[in-house]
């Protein structure tokens, strides 16, 4: 469990696209217990955001890098049904079926390729822990964009580490390229908090868009 930990606090993640499966894949088995011991609260962060400010229950939800289901997990405790997911990892996959949740589970990477899901499906989209340097960066935004109904809203989280370590987030690019879209008429900014403990005791920035 601490060698894994250790690798999510410190960065020290694959750079490539398979090397990120594979990890994910060999973790599955024990990752819901090792965050739990490592205090990983982001989920229920992003699941209190959402429940906040989607008042229908049976709204369609969307849990991207959805990993094992601890997000949705936390969905279904504030009252959500209708929850999909996607993810890289077949072994989380697989552990994400296990829990009963999702209507949907589709395996693909995130980024700038075109999911198989429909333009302006879902109320809600979640994208949890999952923004960081060997994992997803701004640049899938117009795809997330592109699957939430007009309307709907987009919350995602990112640790005040990556933020200033990481090349395409720090000195401000990341926030810069959030206003971009904006002006690009795709969304509004709807919400942001800074978060104390939100990725394993350490702080991070949690956004709510709001999809044009």
């Amino acid at each position: 469990m601490a060698g894994k930990i250790s690798a999510v606090k410190d960065k020290a993640y694959p750079t490539t696209l398979e090397g990120i499966r594979q990890f994910y894949d060999e973790w599955a088995p024990t990752y819901d217990k090792d965050l739990a011991h490592g205090n990983y609260t982001a989920p229920r962060w992003s699941a209190d955001a959402i429940a906040k400010l989607v008042i229908n229950k049976d709204a369609e939800i969307m849990d991207m890098a959805c990993g094992t289901g601890l997000v949705a997990q936390e969905l279904r405790q504030q009252g959500f049904t209708n929850i999909d997911g996607v993810d890289i990892s077949t072994e989380s996959l697989k552990i994400s079926k296990e829990t009963g949740i999702y209507r949907r589970l589709i395996c693909d990477c995130i980024g700038t390729n075109k999911l198989d899901i429909n333009d302006d499906t879902y109320d809600g989209l979640v994208l949890c822990g999952a923004l960081a340097q060997g994992h997803l960066n701004q640049e899938c935004f117009p795809e997330l964009i592109r699957i939430v109904k007009p309307g709907g809203l987009i919350v995602f989280n990112v640790r005040s580490k990556t933020m200033d370590t990481y090349e395409k987030f720090k000195d401000g690019k990341f926030d810069t390229d959030l206003q971009e879209l904006v002006r690009k008429g795709l969304w509004v900014k709807e919400a942001y908090e800074l978060i104390p403990d939100l990725i394993l005791n350490e702080p991070g920035h949690q956004y709510v868009y709001k999809v044009v």
